[in-house]
């Protein structure tokens, strides 16, 4: 499975003026949680995520200023009427299982049980 990279800049401001100026500059607000560690609160570039999504990106690995995680997408929080990411919420996945399992869930190829794709 493909891991994409992304870069990440830490936040110390939230709220919802200060996610929407955030996403004013081409930025999306994330939270990496899991694995019994602590919340981490940063941005993604929206360019950067939106073209890995687009080929499929279900494993990420984060570069944080703790260092580099790896990362499955948890949930994508949407406006009303669908059509611009509000927020990403990304789980911890070191062993790379819950990303497999969410590729799996959607049909890419590529991955599963060789049964489950014939």
């Amino acid at each position: 499975m493909d891991t994409f990279s992304l870069k990440t800049e830490s936040r110390t401001e939230f709220g919802g003026r200060e996610a929407a100026a955030l996403r004013g500059t081409g930025r999306y607000p994330a939270t990496l949680v899991g694995e019994a560690k602590p919340t981490v609160q940063f941005s993604v570039s929206a360019e950067e995520f939106d073209a890995a999504v687009r080929s499929t990106a279900r494993s990420f690995e984060l570069g944080l200023d703790s260092g580099v995680e790896k990362a499955a997408i948890q949930d994508v929080q949407w406006d009303r009427l669908g059509d611009k990411i509000l927020q990403i919420d990304f789980v911890r996945d070191t062993d790379g299982e819950r990303a497999i399992a969410r590729a799996v869930k959607f049909g890419d190829q590529g991955f599963g049980d060789e049964e489950q794709q014939e």
